[in-house]
């Protein structure tokens, strides 16, 4: 893998200190937002939190609507956030309603499993990126190499700051990409959150090394069903249990404990405890929502604010608030810590 020198390009600086970098990477230059509240203290070590948008979504559409406000929780709970910026094109020339976006999590990328392909006869065809020799009938994200991007951005950070521990969280393809990065690079983590974001079926990936992770569904999601293994769209994905089982059996997990409670959703809870180096393995299944990030009751992030530069693309023009999902995830994590 050839990584070249690294310089960023601070482009907008917003009143809640947000600003967009630029990387490159691969001969291409990459972005992505920082968020680093105005009263914390960077003299000390302090958490970093990584947020990866979904399929045709932007690095400020996650922060602004698909998560409903993710700098607020920076703020409460005085960590650094980012949001990078998948890599993006649109399919039809100047038509902002063909952009699509998209992370390479080495599965969606490929055609072929070990037991067939990736999507059935009948499957929706989704648009190729201009770059993608290799990928067949049903690839349907980025072929760069995404991983090598956000582990870049991550050295980046840790010459800036004094960093001490990196949370990873991921909304559907972004949280296929998230399980692709603990899978790489298990130990730079502290705590990995895949939300409604199952890997296709046959290549979801496991690491060799233990790391904690936490994998989401909606019971009612039927576009990346954490139950039933192929989707509306005709594409195949593995259930949670086999994910969550196969993540407990690598790390070999002693004990398992099963729960259900209500936080404005009934929500099934599976935690595989006892395991490798104290890590722990979170299953959550919320009964009641479907393909959304917690406590959020509407698909959105399909658009772009300040500070990103501008795209091909609509502009946020709304903001969203989530009551409890934020929080609850972040508290899930700095359990992990003791």
């Amino acid at each position: 893998m050839k990584f070249l020198t690294l310089f960023f390009l601070s482009i907008f600086i917003s009143s809640e200190s947000m600003i967009e970098y630029e990387i490159e990477h691969e001969s291409i230059n990459r972005t992505y937002l920082k968020y680093v509240p105005l009263d914390i203290n960077l003299k000390n070590e302090v958490d970093l939190f990584i947020g990866i948008h979904g399929y045709t979504g932007t690095a400020s559409g996650f922060e602004k609507q698909t998560t409903g406000g993710f700098n607020d929780a920076a703020d409460r709970y005085q960590f650094i956030a980012i949001y990078p910026q998948g890599s993006y094109f649109n399919s039809i020339k100047n038509n902002s309603s063909s952009f699509v976006s998209s992370w390479n999590d080495l599965a969606g990328s490929k055609t072929n499993t070990p037991n067939g392909e990736i999507c059935s006869i009948q499957a929706d065809i989704y648009p190729k990126y201009p770059n993608c020799s290799d990928g067949g009938r049903c690839s349907w994200t980025s072929c760069n190499d995404d991983l090598g991007f956000i582990k870049k951005i991550i050295d980046r950070t840790h010459e800036d700051h004094k960093i001490r521990d990196i949370y990873l969280l991921g909304m559907s393809n972004g949280g296929m990409m998230a399980q692709a990065l603990a899978c790489k690079y298990p130990n730079i983590f502290k705590g990995v959150v895949n939300i409604v974001g199952m890997q296709h079926k046959d290549l979801s990936c496991i690491p060799d090394k233990p790391v904690n992770f936490i994998i989401y569904g909606g019971m009612k999601d039927t576009t990346v069903p954490p139950v039933d293994i192929e989707a509306s769209d005709g594409y195949f994905y593995e259930p949670i249990e086999d994910t969550f089982n196969s993540w407990s059996d690598q790390f070999e997990c002693k004990f398992i404990e099963k729960s259900n409670f209500n936080l404005y959703d009934d929500i099934e809870k599976k935690t595989a405890s006892g395991c490798k180096n104290n890590i722990q393995i979170i299953s959550l299944l919320n009964k009641d929502k479907g393909h959304l990030w917690p406590g959020i009751d509407r698909s959105v992030g399909y658009c772009y604010s300040q500070p990103q530069s501008n795209l091909n693309y609509s502009k946020c023009n709304f903001s969203i608030s989530n009551e409890w999902g934020n929080d609850f995830l972040i508290k899930l994590l700095f359990d992990l810590k003791n």
